[in-house]
């Protein structure tokens, strides 16, 4: 075998570096560990072939003579010998190295388990306090509820006679009030009757004489004056007297009995309006003026 000069070595095998391994949930990755250890196996591999290069070549010395094929063959011995010993440094090394890694794994593994196990445990304590404390709310809610409920009946019962007496009350109030109310509108009503008669009997005596004066007027004799004076007169008398008796209403309603009504105020009453006396008289003139025209016409 001739000897090599290091310039013209073959490449050695680049080692394996600990932070290209990458690691995982539970450790570094199995696969990626194993390349690195052949990785490793093959750099060694090299290496201890240019060793025994050149340890071969130191015991030749100078010579530029062929080494021997026993030689070659020794040669290649020691290097398988030295590769199966490499080769079972390196399993177990890797028989270490994953043993470890498995105690760790394993380790860790307990370490979750008792992690999760006391997650789990709080989980079940904290669900427990969870359903005490919704139990008491639950039961407090109802027993205010309850307690609401029973004073809200308690309050309607009061109310709801409260209401009764008040209605009853303003019945009995209203019923007072109407009988007032109907009671006034009666004497009201008498006294428009006798103001409307007295007016009637003003109107007839202003009119008798106004009919005198103008038949008076008009040359008539004192026969045929008093004839239509009497003939006006009892005209005028006639319609006084019926509407001195108008027809009756047939009964008087009474007052309707309202539930729970609020008092109604008492209307006011106005006045009957009364006619001046000069429109009156004016009136009347006119009318008789008229009639008499009318006659002689």
């Amino acid at each position: 075998m001739s000897t090599q000069e290091p310039s013209t070595s073959p490449a050695l095998t680049s080692l394996p570096r600990l932070e290209d391994i990458p690691r995982g949930r539970d450790g570094y990755d199995a696969e990626k560990v194993n390349e690195a250890f052949e990785a490793f196996r093959r750099h060694a591999a090299q290496l201890q072939a240019q060793l025994r290069v050149l340890q071969a070549a130191s015991r030749g010395g100078a010579s530029t003579t062929e080494p021997t094929g026993h030689a070659v063959r020794m040669d290649a011995l020691h290097m398988i010998r030295a590769a199966a010993e490499f080769a079972d440094t390196v399993e177990s090394d890797a028989q270490k190295a994953s043993q470890t890694q498995m105690q760790k794994t394993e380790e860790e593994i307990r370490r979750r388990n008792r992690e999760l196990q006391e997650r789990e445990a709080e989980v079940e304590r904290y669900r427990q306090e969870s359903e005490r404390q919704r139990a008491e709310m639950l039961n407090n809610a109802r027993n205010e509820a309850r307690e609401l409920l029973a004073n809200a009946n308690r309050d309607a019962t009061q109310e709801l006679t409260e209401s009764e007496a008040r209605g009853s009350r303003l019945l009995e109030q209203s019923r007072h009030q109407s009988t007032e109310l109907t009671n006034a509108a009666r004497a009201e009503v008498e006294q428009t009757l006798e103001w409307a008669r007295a007016q009637a009997a003003a109107v007839l005596h202003r009119a008798q004489n106004g009919a005198e004066q103008l038949l008076a007027a008009a040359g008539l004799g004192d026969e045929e004056i008093r004839r239509v004076a009497e003939a006006i007169f009892k005209a005028a008398e006639a319609v006084t007297e019926a509407s001195r008796t108008p027809a009756r209403p047939t009964g008087m309603a009474p007052a309707p009995q309202v539930e729970d009504a609020p008092p109604t105020p008492t209307p006011t009453v106005a006045e009957p309006p009364v006619s001046p006396p000069a429109a009156t008289e004016a009136a009347a003139e006119a009318e008789e003026s008229d009639s008499p025209d009318d006659r002689s016409a």
